[in-house]
């Protein structure tokens, strides 16, 4: 009764805010990295995709500012797996902006976004758990590729279910501190369902791709050791469609965690209601090969997800309150048996006994 007092008074709070909330979706568009920016604050954009004949790829640039007044850092991950059963990442993970190997430019907010990639990569196959190993010597590559939208924006703050979010933080103690601790590493973060025409070449070869993609946008402040645990499965089904099931675990929010997505069809995206993932993909510290989830959306969807992750590419960020580990998997989906092509992605704290979903901070 308790638990079900504290999701009607959540349901109230947000409602009032939903219903003050002015987002403006072109704008977010434009945000940049802040002049003042410390190393605590995100400003990132990314974009995935596959297609038919079994090429996929990722990348994600993440401007942070310096540290004690350094020049501002760029996070850089990038993925690509080749048609013909190749796999390559990027071999440095840290750079200043000014050098950065990936640039994300937009051309017309909501409409236009170029990607481009020119560095060093390296060949790497699954190893252990599907994580990725080198087997070669770096080597240059190069991707561009242009992604266009007719579509709105998922944003996360805005969209996210009600339902969803208030059962994750009914579920919490209300300690003292508790609403302080909620609005810690707050961000906003957007997704946006579209298409891509891009090319890759690396060690004498071109692949090109002209199929759908998902481009993530995510600023704000972002302190990678800050989250316990966070799992995304997101993915475009053969029949058109494209889902996203996402739960992060906070130290203030560790009991279920907060829970969002979508399912998005005949340009609508349809929120996700609730969500199911074994206690083992948080508990572990790894990012599991092959297993299931269940979802809920406000299309009136109940759905079995599957999934199998060809490989994993690792990450891994530190700062000042400890590391955090990043598994990026491309993966193969079925969804309530309609099989689709995706991102698996776990992630967890090098401070294990954070996992523990009974744990809040003290």
């Amino acid at each position: 009764m308790k638990t079900k007092l504290k999701q009607m008074v959540m349901k109230s709070v947000m409602k009032k805010r939903k219903a003050n909330q002015n987002f403006n979706e072109a704008e977010s568009d434009l945000v940049g990295l802040p002049d003042d920016a410390d190393e605590t604050i995100n400003n990132s954009d990314y974009v995935k995709a596959h297609d038919k004949e079994g090429n996929a790829f990722f990348m994600r640039l993440g401007r942070r500012g310096g540290k004690d007044g350094d020049d501002p850092v760029a996070e850089i991950w990038f993925g690509f797996c080749t048609a013909d059963g190749k796999a390559y990442m990027n071999s440095q993970e840290l750079y200043k902006l000014s050098e950065s190997p990936i640039i994300a430019e937009c051309i017309e907010p909501l409409k236009e976004w170029k990607f481009s990639f020119k560095g060093k990569v390296v060949p790497v196959v699954p190893g252990k758990d599907r994580v990725a190993e080198p087997c070669g010597e770096e080597i240059d590559a190069e991707f561009e590729g242009i992604f266009t939208s007719k579509q709105g924006l998922f944003e996360m703050a805005r969209d996210t279910h009600i339902d969803s979010y208030c059962r994750g933080i009914a579920a919490e103690k209300w300690k003292k501190g508790f609403s302080e601790e909620l609005k810690k590493n707050h961000q906003t973060r957007t997704e946006q369902v579209g298409h891509i025409k891009c090319s890759f070449k690396a060690e004498g070869k071109s692949y090109t791709m002209d199929t759908a993609a998902l481009r993530d946008r995510a600023f704000g402040r972002r302190l990678w050791s800050y989250m316990n645990h966070y799992a995304w499965l997101v993915g475009q089904l053969e029949d058109g469609r494209y889902f996203n099931a996402v739960m992060v675990r906070y130290p203030s929010v560790n009991v279920i965690g907060l829970k969002t997505g979508y399912i998005f069809e005949n340009g609508i995206y349809y929120s996700l209601k609730n969500l199911n993932f074994p206690e083992h993909f948080t508990t572990t510290g790894i990012a599991p090969v092959k297993d299931s989830a269940t979802a809920e959306y406000s299309n009136g969807e109940s759905v079995k997800i599957d999934f199998e992750a060809k490989i994993y590419f690792p990450y891994k960020f530190y700062d000042a309150e400890g590391g955090y580990d990043v598994f990026e998997g491309v993966t193969e989906h079925v969804y309530n048996g309609i099989k689709g092509y995706g991102i698996t992605e776990f992630s967890y704290n090098h401070d294990r006994s954070r996992l523990n979903t009974k744990r809040q901070r003290e």
